[in-house]
């Protein structure tokens, strides 16, 4: 309840019995009340409500010119520094209730500027490349896809050659084998002719010492009986 103030030189009436007195803190903390900002009492009288239409069509017009003018100048300012959202948020309240037309758009106004505020309180995200820079880094990402995609290639090219030297290498070393085989089959196939041919050989001289040993033995008994016939005594009458 809003008290009429009393004449001048009259005192301050008392505070009603029940009701507390009215301190200065208890002023204080409702200014600091963010939420009791927002309303505001308006005391007028019929004199003030009546106006010319065409005075109050002129001062909205005004208003909107300056809040207009106000935006385009801050609103780079506070888009290149956004910790400058909240005084520009003052200065455009501040200007906005010197209009009485512009009383009725102060909460919205006191909205937008707390969000504001809180949009600049967050992050700012990566400033967007130019045309020219994103067309720089695309022709880098492109660059760099064809040397990655070259590098990929030489590496796929020296992976086959390695395979391909490997599998002539296995080639040739199982050549190498085979004719390392064959040489061996053959030698051995010429030591086992060899050693056939030998004991050919040696069977041969065998037998034949031993058909010269049976002759030789056959002479001496032939000659051992002619010996023992010529020592035998001749019967009387032989001559």
């Amino acid at each position: 309840m809003i008290q009429q103030p009393p004449p001048q030189g009259q005192p301050m009436p008392a505070p009603q019995q029940g009701q507390p007195p009215v301190t200065i803190d208890a002023v204080m903390a409702l200014l600091r009340d963010g939420a009791m900002r927002r309303f505001r009492i308006d005391i007028e009288v019929d004199s003030t409500i009546t106006g010319d239409e065409s005075q109050e069509r002129a001062d909205r017009t005004s208003f909107i010119e300056a809040t207009t003018k106000f935006i385009e100048a801050w609103g780079p300012i506070v888009a290149q520094q956004p910790i400058m959202a909240q005084l520009a948020g003052e200065l455009l309240l501040f200007g906005t209730r010197a209009f009485r037309v512009g009383r009725s758009l102060e909460e919205v106004i006191e909205e937008t500027v707390d969000k504001l505020e809180q949009q600049a309180a967050q992050p700012k995200p990566p400033p967007q490349p130019s045309p020219e820079d994103q067309a720089k880094i695309q022709q880098a990402q492109i660059k760099a896809q064809a040397e990655g995609a070259k590098a990929q290639a030489d590496v796929q090219g020296l992976q086959i050659k390695g395979q391909t030297d490997q599998q002539a290498a296995q080639v040739d070393m199982a050549g190498k084998v085979m004719d390392h085989q064959h040489k061996t089959a053959e030698h051995d196939m010429e030591m086992r002719k060899l050693a056939a041919e030998t004991a050919a050989d040696a069977e041969k001289l065998r037998n034949k010492a031993m058909a010269d040993q049976n002759a030789h033995r056959l002479k001496l008994e032939q000659m051992e009986h002619a010996a023992r016939q010529a020592m035998k005594p001749k019967p009387k009458g032989e001559k």
